[in-house]
């Protein structure tokens, strides 16, 4: 099995995308943010193989996050020794990493990060590449993989670039893309 972290931070006007703020409100960039967190999660639902990990800041909003993340993902809910599951999902919240051989991280502002996505991107990861990078449009990265057993001499994968929502103009942009109209519906959902 894989496992896939994404950072999450508490969704709380004044802690979230400052430059939507700016903009925006503190409010709606909250707001915004809520979308583009459940959008790339809905885009995650179903990967196979693989459990994602929310690590949440602060730290202690794990609860909080929880109640208001989980109903916006599936109508019930499973929970065992801190696994959650629903159909299309396995989420933690952090626990041990040793027993997973190959390790990923995304971008939770990245919708188009996507189960398909993710599962192309790790293809032959420990066989044919070491680790799979993702650069994101504008720096930075919106996706790294390695395994653990995989020997130093393979080459890694560089994937193609996908946008991070950080902006008001990075917000229209992935409102006119084919993800519009599903991080339209989250953000309508969260208002």
């Amino acid at each position: 099995m894989r496992l896939l972290t994404l950072n999450i931070q508490e969704p709380v006007p004044g802690l979230v995308l400052p430059d939507m703020a700016a903009d925006h409100g503190e409010e709606e960039a909250a707001r915004r943010y809520r979308a583009i967190v459940v959008t790339t999660l809905r885009q995650l639902r179903g990967l196979t193989d693989a459990r994602l990990r929310l690590t949440v800041e602060p730290g202690d909003a794990h609860e909080a996050v929880r109640f208001w993340l989980l109903p916006r993902l599936a109508g019930t809910w499973q929970a065992d020794d801190g696994v959650f599951r629903s159909t299309g999902w396995e989420i933690d919240f952090g626990g041990n990493s040793a027993d997973f051989p190959i390790h990923a991280f995304g971008e939770i502002l990245c919708p188009h990060l996507g189960a398909r996505w993710v599962h192309a991107a790790m293809l032959g990861l420990g066989r044919t590449t070491r680790q799979v990078i993702g650069p994101a449009t504008e720096g930075g990265e919106y996706f790294r993989a390695h395994a653990h057993a995989a020997t130093a001499d393979l080459p890694p994968r560089i994937l193609p670039e996908l946008p991070v929502i950080r902006s008001s103009s990075h917000w229209h942009a992935a409102l006119d893309s084919a993800l519009g109209p599903a991080l339209k519906r989250a953000w309508e959902e969260e208002g």
